[in-house]
């Protein structure tokens, strides 16, 4: 009889092992791709390339003694005329004020791919200076 009550306790572990076997599922981990429209572009540009016409450094010049009192020093500087020019240093009579700082100008879109770009620049223009503004010149 005990290999009997043996078989028995046998039997209930068999069933035990079986339903849990059965209860077991596979899992399976889905992944969620998320394809991006295709978006058509443009054929990329080229940079636009701006060409600046900057003057030369500021010449050296040492002013002359005044030819009489009353006398105004004008300092040499650059004015274009088809290219930067210097414009030498000269006495004015009377009292005129310095040459006031440059203005920051930025170049506007370029009106043609050969366009360079003539930053602003003051001309001293009968008695005071004159603020000649930046603009684009074809080559």
């Amino acid at each position: 009889m005990k290999t009997n009550l043996t078989s028995l306790r046998a039997v209930p572990l068999c069933i035990c092992v079986l339903l849990l076997g059965a209860c077991a599922t596979r899992t399976v981990e889905r992944q969620v791709i998320r394809e991006q429209p295709i978006v058509q572009q443009a054929p990329a540009q080229p940079a636009e390339r701006v060409v600046i016409m900057q003057p030369a450094a500021p010449q050296e010049e040492i002013p002359p003694a005044p030819s009489a009192t009353g006398y105004t020093w004008i300092a040499g500087h650059y004015v274009w005329r088809d290219g930067w020019t210097w414009e030498r240093g000269h006495w004015v009579a009377g009292t005129a004020r310095p040459m006031p700082s440059r203005y920051a100008e930025a170049p506007t879109e370029a009106p043609a791919p050969n366009a360079r770009w003539v930053p602003g620049y003051w001309q001293f223009v009968g008695n005071d200076w004159e603020w000649r503004k930046g603009h684009w010149e074809s080559r």
